[in-house]
């Protein structure tokens, strides 16, 4: 009769290894060896995934240094090797307007989110959101005007006002 294997009960899918010791050795050997019989097309796929998941990452983090849309769409490219101007040209965009995206003077658009959600198999709204994150970032830090909102300071308003 064969044995079923559980699910782990403290959620990881591995036993725990030491760095330097024989069974994590050659669990490195076996991923190193995995990792290099990949096709060119399975490496760029990986490494557009690994770039998904800082762009998530980033949403996801309290980091003080602003990443635009920009720089994420020229870790991109660079990663796929392809020039500004050649993207530029198969997008329909003029080479000077992806320019400013990329160095964050112009901010994306709804059209070119879901241009660039399709290239790479990425959710649209990703580059909203992280448009959307750096500008109400900016207005937080940028203008003190926000905090004399305040609920209790609506309710005494709307107390005085009757």
């Amino acid at each position: 009769m064969k044995t079923q294997i559980g699910e782990p009960q403290d959620g990881t899918l591995t036993q725990s290894m030491d760095v330097g010791t024989k069974g994590f050795d050659e669990f490195q050997s076996i991923i190193l060896t995995k990792s290099k019989s990949r096709t060119a097309d399975q490496k760029r796929k990986v490494e557009l995934l690994s770039l998904k998941y800082q762009m998530e990452d980033y949403l996801n983090s309290s980091q003080p240094a602003e990443k635009t849309v920009g720089y994420f769409l020229k870790l991109i490219l660079k990663t796929l090797n392809v020039q500004q101007k050649q993207f530029a040209e198969y997008i329909g965009l003029k080479p000077s307007n992806l320019s400013k995206l990329i160095s964050g003077e112009r901010p994306i658009n709804y059209d070119l989110a879901l241009i660039l959600g399709k290239l790479f198999s990425h959710n649209p709204m990703l580059w909203i959101e992280i448009q959307a994150y750096n500008e109400l970032n900016r207005l937080q830090h940028a203008e003190d005007k926000y905090s004399n909102y305040s609920l209790t300071a609506l309710i005494n308003h709307h107390k005085n006002a009757i």
